[in-house]
């Protein structure tokens, strides 16, 4: 590990939590891969003053790399676990195809209301014209589909799955998230739909994603004030069939699907969106998406986390922001 970089995790940062400054804006510049100085200076003054009043946290990174180039509140991206929301079916749908219990082409009638969890988890996606197959239900985020798919996995299988993506890591140093999946139908079909058994950090989630964009190869975090090479943290084992798969249903979530507040017109945009019921009983609900682009060649992921809002209304939108921001920056940049 180079000097000046710390730990987090398993993540590396530049600089400690608590001395988050303009410093950091001038650290990342000089390594935000496309941006020059000023442009990588106007990124992340536009993500703090998008996120000035907001509850939160936000990253944008370069998934070839895992080079920061700008953050919101790293303490709560690093160091506070949240449940996923539906960002959790990209695990779901990768354990699907990886174990063998459903197939690319296979399509399940969605019934709204799944059979396994009741009224209360009903789908909220447009009614659909055909049954859907993975593809389209992850880009529609159909809780039926996914309790359904969810019955066919052991509770060790989905389990494993979350490991291979980065969550419910365990050790000195590791974040706080958990992955706890009791071995009940009821509980496997909630872990899957990212409703309870799961928690992970803004940052975890953000890698999690980053995998679909490198095709496997997750990098560590940084903000290095001494250009390291980038450092593999992991390789999440798909195979080239799931990649395409999961690859098309998020291009498809923000094209046509649910998460049509982050496009970017002229850019093709990957991701996906998730609303998770807090944990601190008062029923309101966290937003999240977390994403990437170009879809065909990535080269920026982003994660927008909210303490309250929903997915599609509220993080899928400020991330369409970054992400627009992002490349009126490049195209300035010389």
């Amino acid at each position: 590990m180079c000097h000046g970089e710390q730990p987090l995790g398993g993540i590396s940062v530049a600089l400690r939590l608590s001395r988050f400054t303009r410093s950091l804006t001038i650290l990342l510049a000089t390594v935000a891969g496309g941006l020059d100085l000023q442009a990588a200076e106007s990124l992340q003054s536009f993500l703090s003053h998008l996120m000035q009043e907001k509850q939160g946290a936000a990253i944008v990174s370069d998934p070839r790399t895992g080079r920061v180039l700008a953050i919101s509140n790293p303490q709560t991206a690093f160091r506070e676990a949240y449940p996923l929301g539906s960002t959790a079916k990209l695990v779901t749908s990768a354990a699907a195809l990886e174990e063998g219990v459903i197939t690319p082409a296979e399509r399940i009638l969605c019934r709204r209301v799944p059979r396994l969890l009741g009224e209360s988890y009903h789908c909220t996606h447009p009614p659909p014209g055909e049954p859907f197959n993975l593809a389209t239900a992850l880009a529609n985020s159909c809780n039926y589909f996914f309790s359904e798919v969810s019955s066919r996995l052991s509770s060790s299988a989905l389990a494993h799955w979350y490991a291979a993506f980065g969550f419910g890591v365990t050790g000195e140093g590791a974040p706080p998230g958990a992955v706890r999946i009791r071995d009940d139908a009821r509980e496997k079909a909630l872990a899957a739909l990212g409703i309870e058994g799961v928690t992970a950090t803004p940052a975890q989630v953000l890698l999690a994603y980053s995998a679909i964009a490198t095709e496997g190869r997750v990098f560590r975090l940084m903000a290095p004030g001494h250009h390291p090479a980038p450092s593999l943290a992991r390789w999440v084992p798909l195979q080239k069939t799931t990649f395409a798969v999961l690859s098309e249903a998020l291009r498809e979530c923000v094209q046509n699907g649910m998460c049509q507040g982050a496009a970017v017109p002229g850019v093709a945009v990957a991701g996906k969106t998730g609303t998770a019921v807090a944990l601190d009983g008062s029923r309101a609900t966290h937003a999240w998406f977390v994403g990437y682009a170009p879809a065909d060649s990535p080269e920026v992921a982003v994660v927008v986390f909210l303490k309250r809002g929903t997915g599609g209304a509220n993080a899928a939108p400020l991330a369409g922001q970054i992400l627009k921001q992002y490349f009126a920056e490049k195209a300035r940049t010389p």
